[in-house]
């Protein structure tokens, strides 16, 4: 027997992971971003969903940039990178965007963290990819701490549904996107349904 509800005891922050592919930049908001060891250069691994426009520039560059949000971030950062599709929509348009050395997009409103990061190895999850990467950056962006998933859950927010911590979804229940990965949580699909991201048709959605 799993309890899932034992997994809400631990708690992550929230991080926009950014890299960039044939000259386009994408961005993800994750829950997955974590120091592996303390070495020089420290070493880090975050989880991508394959669906999403980033992982596959990320596997391309073998680089990526991570912000840490921080505390006070706007909720529309969190809604723009966690819930839009990089198919469908420029994540960075709206803002002033940074690159680090290796070309990779940041943003620095709403973060208190930036890091550089250099791809060493890549592990294949199934329906997500872990990237384990050294540290070739890192600065800080503003003192106060930073937000994590249990202050984002409190505030009565959802996390994003392609977020690979297991706790935010069942990667057996629901319906996804074909077109732009979105996953519509429910037990039916109606045939009127359409996707709230590409307004892709009920027929383009696969059942996990």
């Amino acid at each position: 027997m799993i309890d899932r509800k034992a997994f809400d005891s631990i708690s992550y922050s929230i991080a926009i992971v950014g890299s960039c592919k044939d000259g386009k930049f994408s961005g993800c908001a994750v829950n997955s971003l974590q120091q592996l060891t303390s070495s020089r250069p420290a070493k880090f691994a975050v989880t991508l969903n394959k669906y999403n426009v980033t992982a596959g520039a990320v596997e391309q560059t073998g680089a990526f940039s991570a912000t840490v949000a921080a505390a006070d971030c706007p909720t529309d950062i969190i809604n723009l990178f966690g819930y839009k599709s990089g198919r469908v929509v420029d994540k960075f348009a709206a803002y002033e965007v940074q690159t680090d050395a290796a070309g990779c997009p940041y943003i620095t409103d709403g973060m208190a963290v930036r890091m550089g990061f250099r791809v060493l190895q890549q592990v294949d999850l199934g329906s997500h990819i872990m990237f384990i990467a050294e540290v070739t950056e890192a600065e800080v962006l503003q003192s106060g701490g930073v937000l994590t998933v249990e202050a984002f859950r409190n505030a009565g927010k959802d996390v994003a549904p392609n977020a690979p911590i297991y706790r935010t979804l069942d990667e057996n229940y629901g319906y996804r996107c074909t077109v732009c990965g979105y996953i519509h949580k429910s037990e039916e699909l109606r045939d009127s349904y359409k996707c709230p991201i590409c307004k892709a048709p009920a027929s383009k959605f696969e059942k996990l």
